[in-house]
């Protein structure tokens, strides 16, 4: 009997952005201002902007995130993230740079790009 896995997102395997880089963004993007990410999960950093906690100090690592680093990393609210992360390009230099900072090889051509689901 074999069973069919299906394809993950090379970054539900990785985690290494959340794991790396300062998530900062517009204090609008708050669910309490009309946006959709949880203000439980950000602090101040000034008026208008606010960061995800986890991300301000060494070592990184996004509260929203669930799992291991290179091995299952899921955001927990990954429909409600801010539009930092959305705009975060996988396969872009900052991404080969976040993985090899972890030990992680870059993409490969053969990983599957398929849409994250929530």
């Amino acid at each position: 009997m074999s069973s069919c896995q299906p394809e993950l997102h090379p970054c539900v395997t990785c985690g290494a952005c959340c794991n790396t880089y300062r998530v900062e963004f517009p204090v609008y993007e708050l669910q309490s201002m009309g946006g959709d990410v949880p203000d439980e999960l950000t602090h101040a950093v000034n008026g208008n902007r606010v960061r995800m906690n986890g991300t301000a100090h060494f070592p990184v690592r996004c509260d929203a995130l669930i799992g291991g680093l290179g091995v299952e990393s899921i955001c927990r609210i990954y429909e409600q993230r801010s539009s930092t992360c959305r705009n975060f390009d996988y396969d872009s230099d900052r991404c080969h740079e976040a993985r090899a900072k972890h030990g992680l090889p870059p993409p490969q051509p053969n990983d599957p790009i398929l849409p994250l689901a929530a």
